[in-house]
């Protein structure tokens, strides 16, 4: 297994964490998906065996939300703008 996180735009209440979770967890390989709306995280245990982060991202856009763009340095991230 494998814990992921994804950072999520577009939250507005706690409904919003709910809807992107179950849409996260109805996926084949998905064994846990915790969503935070305060931090705009997605905290998601998967089986990369069956399922890509590509394909977590995929449900979290198809449940009308989107993956915010990373800030360079963040969460060791690069957003590739400055090309380091």
């Amino acid at each position: 297994m494998q814990v992921g996180m994804l950072k999520l735009a577009g939250l507005k209440s706690d409904q919003c964490a709910i809807k992107v979770a179950d849409a996260l967890k109805s996926i084949k390989g998905v064994e846990q998906a915790d969503v935070s709306f305060q931090n705009g995280k997605a905290t998601v245990t998967f089986d990369e065996a069956l399922v890509s982060t590509q394909r977590l991202k995929v449900a979290v856009e198809d449940a009308g939300y989107a993956i915010a763009k990373p800030v360079h340095g963040e969460d060791g991230a690069c957003c590739g703008g400055c090309g380091g």
